[in-house]
């Protein structure tokens, strides 16, 4: 029959490696504590500068309002499409009294535009006193420009509305099981 004393001894040895097993899972969940709360931190910065990328998009891609145009003037308003993006740009542009002309042209296109008053191209061109157009751009500077090419002032209203496919997909990223937002 085995002694007491070699049960004290197996039973000391148990409860030492009980010890260093419960000080290795203490040690274990410290650090995965340590690291959850660090994942919270970024994961709420990160989601407040999506917030911000979101908005300053959002900020970028629109634009509307009404305007008299006096004979021969334009108006411009720019488009930006970030880097690694792609635009799907609205435009709505009516004319009360007369037609008018409406260009979606890039920076050079504008530039030489504002040059010689003459385009060799551009990316839309619509003409009329009602105009509801859609385009797609790509990673650039654009401007919709509206030109009143009468001999008589006319007074306009326009809507340019630009969606991101980057904000699309960060929607549906978001949105579809396994994505990036907080349950």
């Amino acid at each position: 029959m085995p002694s007491t004393k070699a049960y004290s001894v197996g039973l000391v040895a148990l409860s030492v490696v009980a010890a260093v097993f419960a000080a290795l899972w203490f040690n274990a969940y410290m650090k995965y504590k340590i690291y959850e709360d660090a994942y919270e931190k970024l994961l709420d910065r990160y989601e407040k500068l999506l917030k911000r990328y979101a908005d300053t998009l959002l900020s970028l891609g629109k634009d509307s309002g009404t305007a008299a145009l006096p004979p021969g003037y334009y108006l411009a308003y720019p488009i930006v499409i970030p880097i690694n993006d792609i635009g799907f740009v609205d435009i709505t542009v009516i004319s009360k009294q007369s037609g008018v002309k409406v260009y979606i042209v890039d920076y050079h296109q504008f530039a030489e535009w504002c040059a010689s008053k003459s385009l060799s191209s551009y990316y839309l061109y619509k003409e009329g006193s009602y105009i509801d157009s859609k385009v797609t751009l790509y990673p650039g500077v654009y401007y919709m420009v509206i030109i009143n090419p009468n001999r008589t002032p006319t007074s306009i209203s326009y809507t340019l509305k630009t969606t991101y496919k980057s904000l699309h997909d960060l929607v549906l990223e978001t949105l579809a099981p396994g994505g990036q937002g907080r349950s």
